[in-house]
């Protein structure tokens, strides 16, 4: 194997707060004159693998600060670089099995340059990385300086930008998270294992926390409190995971989200799709009592199989400082159904005197004008006006639910957010279809149906959605289509679709439910590729639950003045045939 011929030219002092390396002697003859950003670098996965040649890029370098080493053990034969464009990847290095035995000779903080010698840039489920191919990795890496800690300070961040697929292979910090009530007791890791773990915010966002069973710390015992957390972000196919550095990373002494009674600043944002988060709830009459049930606060005086029950129950948000505004907007997010009257039945209240905690008739509340017009379960906003005699004051929000022994409807809150402002212009629905009730005015056409099945799509009325499913004991081969009457899109600005949808035991989701759009479908025949385009859908469910996902906004402009039509294809082989479970589809201008 040739050697590569290394070159170091004069190399400026960047950072005052950086200290020389003495630790050991700079590299002769590092390369030069074909330098690399880390973006070009991520770039190049574009068109897949890639190896940088020995002879024609011998002199490709990358420069960048070490952002996370190996040293607490959670992170293995792997570096993390953020280049000074501030771009990230992870440098990987062969293990012993591999025909590799060098540990990397560098540490956080420390700002180096890497010789891309015969390195492969490539994805390992999605994470991208190099890979040193050098029986010894250090011989690539030149330490310019060392201690550069202000240029390796966390991303501040949200658990909901980390889900939306940004900041990989960055060091990030969060607030106001904790591990979720079901990890308590636990510890890092279970025995030699690597272990996932919720992390979950005040908002209600969740996320894995992913811990080697050889890292320093995987016995430890998870901390129980709220506060602030930074690590490595990750991503394992379609799972975004972090990766704690060591302990000291972790900081969750305060109170816990669901404790609340601290005074909110606005914007303040509460989902409940995992808990109540910083609300209370009270029961003042009944039985039946809010929950956590799809990932929203619910309540319902109904009980299945039995009969309607009376009841008065409240959700009650912590203090929110209105002092320092003028004009205030609480905006609820909901799904309703069963009401005879709902707004009579589901009514919003703030108070200046209610002492967090006890019980709603110890204080005095002003009703809050609404007017609630959703009673099918899809889930939209409401923006709700707070009277001008609460401006200025530290005020409580509250939901009042009531039923009768004669008629109980079902709500269900996924978020409220008070805000500054005025209400937002609600856009108009151009078409929406909940399969609530059942398939409404789709049709089924099935490509392809398997021996001993009679059916793919069908409602179902357990989970209000159209279900499709090609499993009799083993995966079959089907393809099927859930095709939407015509939707006019004349004469409208704009036009996003969404839908939810859940699934569970697919091996390829992407091509096995995907979403098709039409100009000229005849009804009746089969879809053609002539006649339908895919459509991308942004968001997918994990596949490891039963939980609705939201599909993320769909564009059709491209379709503004005509008819179209749209559709859920289900396309399963013996590979993979997953339940794909769809309901609440809305185009809105």
């Amino acid at each position: 194997m040739k050697k590569l011929a290394i070159l170091l030219i004069g190399v400026s002092m960047v950072l005052m707060s950086c200290k020389k390396d003495n630790d050991r002697p700079e590299i002769p003859n590092f390369p030069s004159g074909n330098e690399w950003t880390v973006e070009q670098i991520l770039d190049t996965l574009a068109n897949g693998t890639f190896q940088f040649d020995k002879e024609w890029h011998k002199n490709a370098t990358v420069k960048g600060y070490v952002i996370a080493d190996e040293t607490g053990g959670n992170i293995y034969r792997t570096f993390y670089l953020r280049g000074e464009d501030g771009k990230c990847i992870a440098v990987y290095r062969k293990g012993s099995s591999d025909g590799g035995s060098e540990d990397f000779n560098v540490k956080t903080g420390d700002y180096i340059g890497y010789s891309l010698y015969g390195s492969i840039i490539s994805e390992y489920s999605k994470l991208p990385q190099i890979q040193v191919q050098e029986y010894d990795p250090n011989k690539l890496i030149v330490i310019y300086k060392r201690g550069c800690y202000d240029k390796v300070q966390p991303i501040e961040t949200t658990i909901e930008d980390i889900n939306a697929g940004n900041h990989l292979c960055d060091l990030v910090k969060l607030k106001n998270v904790q591990f979720d009530d079901s990890e308590l007791g636990k510890t890092y890791a279970d025995g030699t294992s690597n272990t996932n773990r919720s992390l979950v915010s005040c908002d209600g966002d969740a996320i894995i926390v992913r811990t080697s069973g050889y890292a320093n710390f995987a016995a430890d015992t998870l901390p129980e409190g709220r506060g602030t957390l930074a690590s490595i972000v990750s991503v394992y196919n379609t799972t975004w995971q972090l990766l704690v550095r060591n302990t000291t990373d972790v900081n969750l002494t305060g109170n816990r989200c669901g404790q609340g009674g601290e005074v909110m600043d606005i914007p303040y944002n509460q989902s409940f799709a995992s808990s109540f988060g910083t609300y209370v709830t009270k029961s003042v009459i009944g039985d039946q009592e809010w929950h956590i049930d799809h990932s929203a606060a619910t309540m319902s005086g109904y009980v299945s199989g039995k009969a309607y029950y009376e009841n008065e129950d409240w959700l009650i948000s912590s203090p929110v400082d209105l002092t320092a505004v003028e004009k205030v907007v609480v905006k609820v997010n909901y799904g309703a159904k069963y009401f005879n009257n709902i707004n009579n039945d589901v009514t919003f209240w703030v108070s200046d005197n209610y002492e967090f905690d006890s019980l709603p008739e110890t204080a005095t509340w002003t009703q809050i004008p609404a007017e609630i017009e959703n009673n099918n379960y899809q889930f939209e906003d409401i923006e709700l006006v707070m009277p001008e005699t609460f401006v200025g004051k530290i005020v409580n929000v509250a939901v009042k639910y009531t039923s009768t022994d004669s008629a109980a409807g079902t709500i269900e809150i996924k978020s409220i957010l008070v805000r500054e402002g005025e209400p937002t212009p609600q856009p108009q629905n151009i078409f929406s279809e909940t399969f609530g009730s059942g398939q409404g005015d789709f049709t089924i056409y099935n490509v392809d149906v398997p021996a001993g099945l009679t059916y793919i799509w069908k409602f179902d009325s357990q989970y209000s959605c159209m279900k499709a499913s090609a499993f009799s004991g083993s995966a079959l081969q089907s393809d099927s289509w859930l095709i939407s009457p015509e939707i006019d899109l004349d004469g409208f600005a704009s036009a996003i679709l969404t839908f939810e949808h859940a699934y569970k035991y697919g091996a390829n989701p992407q091509s096995e439910m995907s979403l098709w759009i039409s100009t000229d479908y005849e009804p009746g025949t089969a879809p053609s590729p002539e006649s339908w385009t895919p459509v991308t859908i942004p968001n997918y469910p994990t596949g490891q639950n039963w939980n609705f996902y939201e599909s993320g906004a769909i564009d059709l402009a491209a379709y503004l003045g005509q008819t179209v039509r749209i559709a859920f294809r289900y396309n399963s082989t013996t590979a993979g045939a997953p339940t794909w479970e769809v309901k609440n589809v809305l185009i809105k201008e």
